[in-house]
């Protein structure tokens, strides 16, 4: 199957070292290469702080019909 962004995938970031967190929606942006795809997030509002953290959760997934894997994660600050 094919995981759906901000459902199946959901991203989200701290910047006070994950005392608080705020979701980012996740946007397709095309392939990357053959079977890799890219999801990007625009500008997202955190609580102020330097310590960045990212975490990604995953839902409905299933052995051999919907396997998600995240082969990379690039944050800016």
């Amino acid at each position: 199957g094919t995981a759906t962004l901000n459902t199946d995938i959901i991203l989200q970031v701290s910047a006070d070292n994950g005392s608080n967190w705020a979701n980012a929606t996740l946007t397709a942006a095309g392939t990357f290469s053959s079977g890799v795809l890219q999801a990007v997030t625009n500008d997202i509002t955190v609580t102020a702080g330097t310590q960045l953290k990212y975490k990604m959760s995953f839902a409905n997934q299933a052995s051999a019909s919907k396997e998600t894997r995240i082969n990379g994660v690039s944050l800016s600050y």
